[in-house]
């Protein structure tokens, strides 16, 4: 989000978009991908349990660490994965709609882009509040009216961890590193178009690979984490979860902060990326829908 708004500010709207569109895409594939193929070769050695499960496992150390494992399976609770990529697909809906609506009308009437801009506007910020409400209700059915249904219980040991540091504390550290991360992403706005120039890479490049890979990296580790460790539910609630905050509150939040400081924010992602991005979600579906992630 800090990103997005210094980078709404300086202009880069194809930056924008193509970081928004790479962080939703690095999530469901990348993410999600390697924790299916490393959770299902690789296991937390030192698990007696896992060892009973599994007799075929190879090369375990009695030392603990990891191992690599043969015919491992894992399974979660399909509730969590299911709302979460049913959003998504809700998401991606009202991208597509916009996106070709935009494609339709600038065929149609030939329209320039100014006055294209001055049609897409008014129906990407309309659209921008129903998904930020669809996101909103999405917030209270997971944490308030169907808290207990979509706890994932089959992850873990049932044992609660005891916080390590205040509440005071975590938000005064959120605070700092905040103020911090706008001031990076700050120079990142500044030095992108320099980088562009000198480096020979494509804004596309830079917002679709380079920053989300980046900028979720602590993410994507823990995904990976929690997957070998026989967590897949924890580990498609990162990875899915996330892209559906991106989707469903981050890029409408971008649309509706460019309309507060007066930037041409729009949903028309171009008729390709909502494409890619749909088909993402469909398959995504395809492999949590049994419960089982396919490695």
């Amino acid at each position: 989000m800090v990103i997005t708004v210094q980078t709404l500010r300086g202009g880069l709207y194809a930056v924008v978009k193509a970081t928004l569109l790479g962080s939703v895409l690095s999530n469901v594939l990348l993410v999600l991908g390697m924790s299916f193929l490393f959770g299902g070769l690789v296991n937390v050695s030192g698990k007696q349990e896992a060892k009973a499960k599994d007799p075929e496992l190879l090369d375990k150390e009695e030392g603990g660490g990891y191992s690599v494992v043969a015919e491992k399976v894992q399974t979660f609770k399909i509730l969590g994965a299911m709302v979460n990529t049913s959003m998504l697909l809700l998401s991606c809906l009202s991208f597509t709609l916009v996106t070709v609506f935009g494609t339709m009308m600038s065929e149609q009437y030939a329209m320039d882009r100014r006055s294209l801009e001055e049609v897409m506007l008014p129906v990407s910020r309309t659209c921008s509040i129903i998904i930020i409400s669809a996101y909103v209700a999405y917030i209270v059915f997971q944490l308030f009216t169907h808290r207990t249904v979509m706890a994932d219980t089959g992850d873990g040991d049932g044992e609660e961890e005891e916080s390590s540091i205040s509440v005071t504390t975590a938000a005064v550290l959120l605070f700092v590193m905040t103020s911090v991360v706008a001031f990076c992403s700050d120079l990142l706005v500044d030095s992108i178009e320099n980088m562009t120039a000198d480096a020979h890479m494509g804004e596309h490049f830079i917002g679709i690979i380079l920053l989300p890979i980046v900028g979720n990296a602590c993410e994507h580790a823990a995904a990976v984490r929690f997957a070998m460790q026989d967590k897949p539910g924890l580990s498609i609630g990162i990875a899915v979860g996330s892209s559906t905050q991106i989707a469903l509150f981050v890029v409408p939040f971008s649309v509706l902060v460019g309309w507060c400081i007066d930037r041409p924010m729009d949903l028309n992602f171009g008729a390709l990326n909502v494409t890619v991005m749909t088909l993402s979600v469909i398959v995504v579906l395809s492999m949590v829908v049994d419960g089982q992630p396919s490695s």
